[in-house]
């Protein structure tokens, strides 16, 4: 189910990501698109609407008036204005677009030719020949502006289409973004809630109900986690348990186990671990260097509960609780865990067999392949 949970969250956080991107690419791909669309309606490369040839070329006829209407007349520098005027106007383009092109540049041909022959030409025959070009000039520069505006005002269409298109393209998916996100974390927080959920029940699985110590399996995983470790393991029973709880009744039998519980664990220490083996059962693991130090534990424990005074009103031995014990040091690499439970358990039926209220630490056990 957890499994399930973190490839479902992987791919929506991957489908996440798949579309962050894409529209990151798209506002690429958009940038790419208008950036030609600029170059081609601004630039001066190939764009008639960029190029004002026929504003230069009324420039320069104006220079020729202003040559052939002085005191002196130059018909030298009115002769070179009207070829600059000339060569200007004549383009291919303005040749196909605008019918006066032809008829003005054949006029200032003839302007030219006349200009080259006589020496005194007539200035206001030359200016009435000019005017009919000039007033081509005047129509071409219209169209142009006409025409620049037709196209900037087709380029703001277009740029205008474009940003609708990125606008509602980065909204699809930033949405869609956005919906991928909340199901991942949604996925997220499902994964986090199994594994706690797992995690519970397993730490569940590990625990005595009713003390909250450790059981059974979680000794033998504790012990599988250590292989290595010199440690000593006690096997514990409550004397006469049984007739305690006939006698007292079992909710009465299940507050002794959880007091002895506390007791044992302050008396075995931090370094010790409690298990719960089932019924009045408990078992100590604990790390120790020595087996005198096991035996010290041992008595500290019967100390304390001789000190801690339980009545117990139906024991054949006391009138207080008392318990058992039996131990063994060893190492779970040399002697192998069976072997060394099977040896404190031997030791606490030697106990009970002696008459109980007591402990023993067994010498089956051996350390001597674990490292110092």
């Amino acid at each position: 189910m957890i499994r399930r949970l973190c490839q479902m969250r992987s791919g929506w956080l991957w489908l996440s990501l798949a579309s962050f991107s894409t529209l990151v690419l798209l506002v690429i791909y958009d940038m790419r698109l208008v950036t030609p669309e600029i170059d081609r309606y601004f630039s001066q490369q190939d764009n008639v609407t960029g190029h004002q040839l026929a504003t230069r070329s009324r420039m320069f006829l104006h220079d020729t008036l202003e040559a052939l209407l002085t005191e002196t007349p130059s018909l030298e520098s009115a002769s070179m204005s009207l070829d600059i005027a000339y060569g200007f106007l004549d383009i291919d383009v303005y040749r196909e677009r605008y019918a006066c092109t032809e008829r003005s540049l054949s006029d200032i041909d003839a302007l030219q030719r006349q200009l080259m022959k006589a020496s005194t030409p007539e200035i206001a025959r030359i200016i009435e020949a000019l005017l009919p070009v000039l007033e081509c000039l005047t129509d071409i520069e219209i169209a142009q502006r006409v025409q620049r505006s037709a196209t900037v005002n087709a380029f703001v269409d277009e740029a205008r289409q474009h940003q609708t298109l990125l606008l509602i393209g980065t909204l699809i998916v930033y949405l869609l973004g956005l919906i991928f996100w909340w199901f991942h974390e949604k996925q997220r927080r499902a994964t986090e809630k199994a594994s706690r959920e797992s995690l519970r029940w397993m730490t569940k699985a590990l625990r005595d109900p009713l003390t909250g110590v450790g059981n059974r399996d979680a000794l033998y995983q504790d012990i599988a986690e250590q292989p290595d470790e010199r440690m000593g393991l006690l096997l514990i029973d409550i004397d006469y348990f049984k007739p305690y709880n006939d006698c007292l009744g079992h909710p009465e039998g299940d507050r002794l186990l959880r007091r002895l519980t506390h007791l044992i664990e302050q008396a075995m220490g931090e370094e010790a671990t409690l298990y719960r083996m089932g019924g009045d059962e408990f078992a100590v693991l604990m790390n120790c260097n020595t087996r005198e130090t096991l035996q010290q534990r041992c008595a500290a424990l019967v100390d304390a509960v001789t000190r801690e005074a339980i009545t117990h009103p139906d024991s054949p031995i006391s009138t207080m609780v008392t318990l058992s014990g039996g131990g063994v040091w060893f190492c779970p690499a040399d002697t192998g865990f069976e072997h060394a439970y099977a040896a404190a358990d031997a030791a606490l039926y030697r106990i009970k067999q002696a008459g109980r209220d007591g402990w023993e630490v067994s010498h089956t056990g051996t350390s001597s392949q674990c490292p110092a």
